[in-house]
């Protein structure tokens, strides 16, 4: 991540953009995109503050959602401004497919994924241990929370690291003006990364999330403590909140590229639904 921003923020790397080649098309949807980029940023800020200085807010949920924040954070200053750049210099491929400026933007954005699917499962476990066990749930420590970010962050940094490491194959994607890792020449790794890192976690969510629903619609079944403890805590509707909109916000992207699998590419720019999907 520091190599990043190093290469992102060498004036060598970052030619001056031709005014002449600008037009009102690149001009405007590179606008929106920053518009993106900046309410990302600001809402991040916001978060992290917020959060960290709110003493009611300083539980092991908070934490979680702090750690959610730094990713959509290092999101908006190393790979949308990216994106921006791209839109308007037009043929500009950030330093040619597999550069390593190209190499480590593919890494950046698939590490900050990897470790928010991460925190979202973590957050299901918690939510899963005060409601199932809340005489148990108070053992739960800040400081074991933040252990398992850490653990999460690590392991989404290392287990990233062979796109920059290894001749793994990286592309320009045109459509999003980003690059991205060519998971058809890298089946290997793809289906590595499949099995440690978004079957384990999809499989934590989907489950747990399940038995939380499942009892929160029959709360005759709850004792009077987790009946009390679903009734009073307010985490449990930030949870829902969370993995609707965080759900809504890949829909779009996730359509258009089914759509497309079904009945073949289409000419459309997914700039602008690529960045909302970080929102």
């Amino acid at each position: 991540m520091f190599q990043v921003a190093l290469w992102t923020t060498s004036p060598s790397m970052w030619p001056p953009v031709d005014v002449r080649s600008l037009t009102a098309e690149s001009v405007g949807r590179a606008s929106l995109i920053l518009a993106v980029d900046l309410l990302l940023f600001v809402t991040s800020i916001l978060n992290i503050g917020v959060i960290a200085f709110t003493p009611d807010l300083s539980d092991v949920i908070g934490c979680y959602l702090i750690s959610l924040s730094v990713a959509d954070l290092l999101t908006a200053v190393f790979v949308i401004p990216l994106s921006i750049y791209s839109t308007l210099e037009g043929n500009w491929r950030i330093g040619g497919d597999n550069s390593i400026i190209c190499k480590s933007a593919a890494y950046l954005q698939i590490a900050l994924f990897c470790s928010t699917v991460y925190t979202f499962a973590w957050i299901c476990i918690d939510r899963y241990s005060a409601m199932m066990k809340p005489s148990r749930y108070s053992e739960q420590s800040l400081t074991r929370c933040k252990c398992w970010i850490v653990f999460s962050w690590l392991t989404s940094m290392l287990l990233c690291c062979p796109i920059i490491v290894a001749r793994m194959q990286v592309v320009f994607y045109p459509d999003a003006q980003l690059c991205v890792l060519d998971w058809s020449a890298t089946s290997a790794y793809s289906v590595t990364l499949l099995l440690l890192v978004f079957v384990p976690t999809l499989v934590t969510v989907f489950n747990t999330g399940w038995k939380i629903w499942s009892a929160m619609r029959n709360p005759a079944a709850l004792d009077d403590s987790q009946r009390m403890l679903v009734e009073t805590d307010p985490n449990f509707v930030l949870t829902a909140f969370l993995f609707v909109t965080f759900f809504l916000s890949w829909l779009p992207l996730i359509s258009l590229k089914v759509i497309e699998l079904i009945w073949g590419p289409f000419d459309m720019d997914l700039s602008m639904v690529s960045c909302v999907a970080w929102l």
